[in-house]
């Protein structure tokens, strides 16, 4: 049988979730993004708060875990988090799953 996560679910404007990504996505956790049409499941290589051009960023690269292909992406949550719809964060060696609904985006 397979394991039973402990499911925790928000709701919150998108500067809110990137604020979480920012404080509680860890290098190995699992990431899923729901933006713009895509859906991008995958484990956390790579986390980038770096600033750009004087504003504050985040990018994640997500090795992305397909049936049909092997990938890594770059996503740049600051450029699509009007996009957001949904995040999906799995800590890594933790019986949890946080559910993000994105409620809204002021921009």
């Amino acid at each position: 049988m397979g394991e039973i996560m402990n499911t925790t679910e928000f709701e919150m404007d998108c500067d809110k979730a990137i604020e979480y990504i920012k404080e509680n996505v860890q290098i190995y956790d699992v990431l899923e993004l729901s933006y713009n049409r895509v859906f991008t499941p995958g484990e956390v290589l790579n986390i980038d708060t770096s600033e750009y051009n004087g504003k504050s960023g985040l990018k994640v690269v997500i090795h992305v875990s397909e049936d049909t292909f092997t990938s890594t992406v770059e996503v740049d949550l600051e450029e699509v988090k009007e996009e957001l719809i949904e995040v999906i964060h799995i800590p890594q060696n933790k019986d949890e799953k946080i559910v993000i609904i994105i409620d809204k985006c002021d921009i």
